[in-house]
């Protein structure tokens, strides 16, 4: 038998097929929350440098893709939170 072919015991942890230890699970609650607070803290740094270029750009620049600086200003005052 191959070592990734997997049954399930009756616990909630899989285990391989060919009687080896159980296989340990891929996410724990923990750790998915983890993840979902890494995943967070990246989107606000990259809003973070997308509106600190954006603010960087020209009036020439700004004219080229339709964005008055007005605008600018508006998305750049919003708070981290807000997409």
């Amino acid at each position: 038998m191959r070592p990734t072919d997997m049954t399930r015991s009756p616990g909630s942890f899989a285990t391989a097929a060919n009687g080896d230890a159980p296989a340990t699970r891929g996410t724990s609650v923990g750790g998915r929350a983890f993840w979902t607070v890494v995943d967070l803290l990246f989107t606000v740094l990259e809003r973070r440098k997308q509106r600190r270029a954006l603010m960087a750009l020209d009036e020439h620049l700004l004219k080229d893709i339709g964005v008055s600086r007005s605008e600018v200003e508006q998305e750049v005052t919003k708070p981290f939170w807000r997409g």
